[in-house]
């Protein structure tokens, strides 16, 4: 076969070199994408303490609906990466965007905790699911080689972006007009933007433009040394079940989920009980996504050099740190702990997730990368669902958070150690050759 020819049935166009290369406009709209849809998830808890103070329902029975939203993204993950596979981008991101439109709007209707449940933690959930971490991860890894650690980084920054910006606005909505209104006006935006981006500008992978990676030739005809047999594999789920390195990153995403999810929805009502206004929690909440958008930006781009465990234990050391100091925060407390707590664990935390997803890029390579992800990310849901309710279940009985930060922090030392033992370092990256 022509090495210059698409290697997709159907596709003529020749695979060359641009100067300008389409790849940056993918990571560009996942961005965007990832901006409203992530970041409007990791600021739900706005609507967590909204909805507790409209209702007087119990912290565990109104968490409950959140824990549901992630059981369901974690049976959900495996659907869309398989989906994401086969449909691509321009088909299924629509799809996620009017699923989440439909659900928002419909929360702004309810009036019993069964209907959170439904309008929430499914409808809203599955859509979330078709436009989350699972298939921007694998598009734009599939976009990228050599510079894959920071595109995933930079797509990833846009979920700690919409999360500075989204949180505090969100609370000013809630504030101003009152939950119901934030939904619809969420669940407006949303149909507004990312359904005719994702549908207009989104393609699964360069060869559909006549592309190569990176827009560079392939490393044997720049001249380079060849890439090894295993960044040359095409992976499939069947096969990479078989290896430990699968089941040790299910732990490493399992511990994220745990961390992530617990303290995206309880930090808010964490710091009310410690006395903060709603609106400076919420405005705190937001820095951690600012933060979390420099840690994926720069621990990202440096995992392409240091390496991907060096780097990820780099995060998990911040993040750690960053819940030890939220330990201490109580109304009695001085207050250099929460800002403390806010640039450690929001620097930490987001260099994680982009990390993994590049391990996993680099271990498991191929047209099944989005269903392995998807997998996966069930990992990821059903640690974030434990989290999630135990941490309000925890609190209904003890009064406090204690223990489940103590939970988190567990969760973040075992998914660094997993990591470590996955070893993405023994897979040789394209242009190098592996060490003995």
């Amino acid at each position: 076969m022509d090495p210059e020819a698409s290697t997709q049935p159907g596709r003529t166009r020749a695979l060359r070199p641009r100067r300008f290369f389409y790849g940056w406009v993918i990571v560009a709209v996942s961005f965007l994408t990832l901006f409203l849809v992530v970041g409007t998830r990791f600021s739900l808890g706005v609507f967590y303490v909204a909805i507790l103070e409209a209702y007087g329902w119990s912290r565990a029975q109104t968490a409950g609906a959140f824990s549901l939203m992630l059981v369901v993204h974690a049976a959900f993950s495996l659907v869309v990466g398989a989906l994401f596979d086969r449909l691509g981008p321009r088909r299924l991101f629509p799809l996620g965007g009017l699923a989440i439109a439909l659900g928002f709007a419909a929360c702004s209707q309810i009036r019993t905790v069964w209907q959170l449940y439904v309008f929430l933690g499914v409808v809203a959930a599955a859509g979330i699911s078709s436009l989350a971490f699972v298939p921007h991860m694998a598009l734009v890894s599939a976009w990228f080689v050599r510079r894959r650690g920071l595109a995933t980084g930079i797509a990833y920054a846009g979920i700690g972006g919409g999360q500075l910006l989204l949180a505090p606005a969100i609370q000013e909505l809630v504030s101003a007009f009152g939950w119901r209104a934030a939904f619809l006006i969420l669940a407006a935006v949303i149909c507004a933007t990312v359904v005719p981006l994702t549908a207009v500008f989104q393609r699964r992978h360069p060869e559909e433009l006549g592309l190569y990676p990176d827009g560079l030739p392939p490393p044997a005809a720049a001249g380079e040394a060849p890439a090894t047999a295993a960044a040359r594999e095409d992976w499939t789920l069947a096969r990479a079940v078989r290896t430990p390195a699968f089941w040790l990153l299910m732990l490493v995403v399992m511990g994220l989920g745990v961390m992530l999810n617990t303290l995206m929805l309880h930090l808010l009502a964490h710091l009310s009980d410690a006395g903060y206004d709603k609106l400076l929690g919420a405005t705190l909440l937001g820095l951690t996504g600012a933060l979390r958008s420099l840690g994926g930006l720069g621990v990202g781009w440096l995992s392409d050099t240091l390496g991907r465990e060096k780097a990820y234990t780099l995060g998990s050391a911040l993040a750690f740190g960053g819940v030890v100091l939220l330990m201490g925060i109580h109304k009695t407390a001085p207050v250099w702990p929460l800002y403390l707590f806010v640039l450690f664990y929001g620097l930490g935390q987001g260099a994680m997730g982009p990390v993994y997803a590049a391990a996993t890029a680099d271990l498991f390579p191929g047209r099944s990368l989005g269903t392995i992800l998807g997998l996966l990310e069930a990992a990821y849901g059903l640690g974030g669902a434990f989290g999630a309710f135990v941490a309000g279940y925890l609190y209904d009985v003890l009064g406090s958070y204690r223990g489940s930060f103590l939970i988190v922090l567990a969760a973040i030392a075992l998914s660094c150690t997993s990591l470590w033992l996955a070893a993405p370092r023994r897979r040789q990256r394209p242009g190098k050759e592996e060490k003995p």
